[in-house]
């Protein structure tokens, strides 16, 4: 460390430790006492390293962890970690923490910049693994006061500046993907349940209705499209949408960081106008209570490379919704039954199904003949409309040449439609079939596709709710829906139904 960096840091050890023999001779709890003198310690510290506008927020709730982290730390206007305090001597090495804290640190372990310290030893994690070696101070904060000094000044040094400096990594990898975004999703969750609740609350005092913003905007959401979800359910789609529209955002390379999230859902309006509509009405009137961790969830699916994800695999979303669902919620998954099939087992449907179309209903193109309309009323990430289009794409190239392949598969993509109830595996099919029908050089239709978020079983004949101009795509989408179920001659019914349904 050069000098003058040793200086700055051996004067804000040295004031740190006066405050803080002050601040512990008054009569409030240790683990208090120190809060303000490492407040100013880490502004000291963030000035130094040219980060002028490093703010507290105390006592951040993390509703699904069941936890408040002392601090969340917000740099140039983006949070960047967490800091949690114990009381001077109480160990801050998670491998002797019991009770409570043992019980606190797995909760906060899956946190990406966690900042642990009791004033005199400080540790930091990211994703549950240590960063670096502990960092200790020589002497005992009640006695040391100004003559307190740190051990290691460079350790202490590069635990500040990394700490203070976090940006996420890069994600080139699906399981790297899946463990980094679905904790996230889960805070989000939470965080829509307990502003529900405190709406209640809020109602049941007398506030008005416009300022429920989140009643509100669950019972647009019911009439628009799912008229029996429950709380618990409304927060789950809220999450998931806000999720993997921002996933899709990425996989179209729009960057995160430097938009606003109304900007973005615009972004996604040309090839994924559902999702992107979905995120403006969903984000549009967010509280502080999702500011925190709308910005995290932001930052991070921003560092999502998948350029690397996709490169040298032929499907690399095959399994990300449910490998996000085991770490998002193993009990959702298993009660949705959002299970992957295994690709032999949709293949040998679909080939054995085209065999019924050539042989008993004359049509000996199979899924390439024009008046062949196929659905999946359980769409999932879309595992069987998929192996129908590669199906078609090497049928085409088989009896007319690589030329017709294109052609062949616009001409199918105008022909398949998929109904999923969830937004995740939505997104997720949604971004695989454009993903598809680019590689075979195919192009979408002109109303685009025909994918839809949409209860199969719900009653197509029901009268529209009429909603504010706002609502309009999320309310076509759920009107080309209606049209479907009713109207449209189907010639092939495929797919694997959700296992937590019993068989009709």
């Amino acid at each position: 460390m050069v000098e003058t960096q040793r200086r700055w840091l051996t004067s804000a050890v040295s004031d740190f430790g006066a405050s803080c023999k002050a601040m512990l001779a008054g009569p409030g709890w240790p683990e208090f006492a120190i809060r303000a003198p490492l407040e100013k310690l880490l502004q000291t510290a963030g000035a130094q390293y040219a980060l002028q506008d490093v703010l507290w927020h105390t006592e951040t709730p993390l509703p699904d962890l069941g936890v408040r982290p002392d601090y969340a730390v917000e740099v140039h206007g983006a949070i960047i970690g967490y800091v949690e305090i114990k009381r001077p001597g109480q160990s801050v090495d998670p491998s002797k923490f019991t009770g409570r804290n043992k019980e606190q640190w797995e909760r906060l372990r899956d946190l990406p910049n966690l900042l642990y310290t009791n004033g005199t030893e400080w540790r930091l994690f990211r994703h549950g693994a240590p960063v670096g070696d502990p960092v200790t101070f020589e002497a005992d904060l009640e006695q040391a006061g100004a003559a307190l000094k740190v051990v290691s000044p460079d350790a202490f040094h590069s635990l500040l500046q990394t700490f203070l400096h976090w940006y996420p990594e890069e994600i080139r990898q699906v399981s790297v993907l899946v463990r980094r975004i679905a904790p996230l999703c889960r805070l989000l969750r939470a965080a829509v349940l307990e502003q529900l609740e405190a709406e209640r609350r809020a109602a049941a005092d007398g506030a008005r209705q416009r300022d429920l913003r989140f009643t509100g905007l669950m019972g647009d959401w019911r009439k628009l499209l799912f008229p029996t979800a429950d709380d618990a359910t409304f927060a789950d789609g809220y999450a998931q949408a806000v999720t993997f529209a921002l996933l899709l955002a990425r996989t179209e390379d729009l960057r995160l960081t430097d938009t606003g999230l109304h900007e973005i859902g615009r972004r996604l309006d040309d090839g994924h106008a559902l999702m992107g509509k979905a995120l403006q009405l969903l984000t549009d009137n967010v509280t502080e209570n999702f500011e925190v961790t709308l910005d995290l969830l932001v930052r991070v699916i921003d560092a999502v490379r998948w350029e690397s994800i996709r490169k040298g695999r032929r499907d690399a979303y095959l399994h990300l919704y449910e490998s996000f669902l085991e770490v998002y919620d193993e009990q959702l998954r298993q009660e949705s039954g959002s299970y992957y099939t295994p690709r032999e087992v949709v293949e040998e449907m679909v080939r054995l199904t085209e065999d019924v179309l050539r042989t008993r209903l004359e049509r000996p193109q199979g899924y390439a003949s024009q008046d062949v309309r196929i659905v999946d009323p359980a769409m999932g990430t879309g595992t069987y409309l998929h192996a129908i289009i590669e199906h078609v794409a090497e049928w085409a190239e088989q009896h007319t040449g690589p030329g017709a392949v294109p052609e062949a598969v616009s001409g199918l993509a105008r022909r398949l439609v998929g109904f999923e109830l969830q937004m995740g595996p939505y997104a997720v099919a949604e971004l695989r079939t454009s993903d598809l029908l680019k590689r075979h050089r195919a192009a979408q239709p002109k109303e685009g596709l025909q994918l839809y978020v949409t209860d199969t079983l719900d009653n197509p004949y029901v009268a529209e709710e009429s909603l504010a101009s706002t609502y309009g795509v999320i309310s076509e989408s759920r009107k080309r829906a209606n049209q479907v179920k009713a109207t449209t001659p189907v010639t092939v019914v495929i797919g694997n139904p959700p296992y937590g349904l019993a068989p009709l």
